[in-house]
């Protein structure tokens, strides 16, 4: 009902936020400079095997109160987990492996 004080929990908007973990590697690696140079500039980052970091993603999800919030881990693992945890991100992560990225600057 329009206008009314009373809106039934289907009506009703809420947000819920998730943080979710997850450890993956990368290089620092400029094709503008010579292995030398990178070793250089990136020190132990340039390992050419990558190095690790632990991420922490926060997602914040807004819908209906009735939120299915097994549906909403469902989509945070099918969109951050799978493709990101554990991964080598200049390797095995497609956006990454053609991205600007701000060593090439």
């Amino acid at each position: 009902m329009a206008g009314s004080l009373h809106s039934s929990a289907a009506e009703r908007v809420g947000y819920i936020t998730r943080l979710q973990s997850f450890s993956a590697c990368h290089r620092l690696h400029s094709v503008h400079l010579s292995d030398e140079e990178n070793a250089k500039v990136y020190g132990k980052c340039n390992n050419p095997n990558g190095h690790g970091h632990n991420y922490t993603v926060e997602v914040t999800v807004r819908g209906k109160v009735s939120i299915n919030f097994f549906f909403a881990r469902f989509h945070l693992q099918e969109v951050i987990m799978i493709p990101l945890d554990h991964k080598n991100l200049d390797k095995d992560v497609p956006y990454f492996a053609t991205a600007v990225r701000y060593e090439t600057f």
